[in-house]
């Protein structure tokens, strides 16, 4: 018997700011403690920021299997440029592609919003989710130790021009 196949959606429903805080938190969780609730409140004040709730450009997708949310990406709408945001999978979608196809899918709404760059913000030791922005084109245009949610940290900004 197979998994169950994945289905992906950007419709906004009730729940869904607090729904990416607990996929990060249950996606996260693997990565050791400096995701821990300092990192939950550092994503939902990064949620509460981007006024998903407002009429805009920005969109989040939600990848699902048996109508449970498994991962999410998003595009937010900075004006000129769009902002990656939001990617986490849940460690039983990982290695299925899916992580792939939700930043696909975010990157095919910049492009069709005219964005012609769209950047992303991260932190070292995140090997696979950087390997899959290295793989659609994002390089590092910034790496330097900052004050994070859990102290000092690598702050990690890429660039894609698209």
């Amino acid at each position: 018997m197979g998994a169950s196949p994945i289905t992906f959606r950007h419709d906004r429903r009730p729940g869904d700011d607090q729904l990416i805080v607990d996929l990060h938190r249950l996606g996260y969780a693997v990565e050791g403690d400096r995701f821990g609730p300092p990192f939950w409140d550092f994503v939902a004040e990064t949620v509460a920021e981007a006024q998903l709730d407002q009429p805009s450009r920005s969109r989040v997708w939600f990848a699902e299997m048996d109508g449970k949310a498994v991962g999410c990406s998003a595009l937010v709408d900075r004006g000129e440029v769009g902002q990656l945001r939001w990617v986490v999978l849940l460690p039983k979608a990982r290695g299925t592609g899916v992580g792939r196809k939700l930043v696909d899918l975010a990157l095919d709404h910049a492009r069709s919003c005219g964005h012609r760059e769209v950047f992303l913000e991260t932190t070292d030791g995140l090997a696979s989710s950087m390997a899959i922005y290295e793989k659609v084109g994002f390089e590092t245009t910034d790496a330097h130790v900052e004050r994070l949610w859990h102290g000092d940290g690598v702050h990690v900004t890429m660039t894609l021009k698209l």
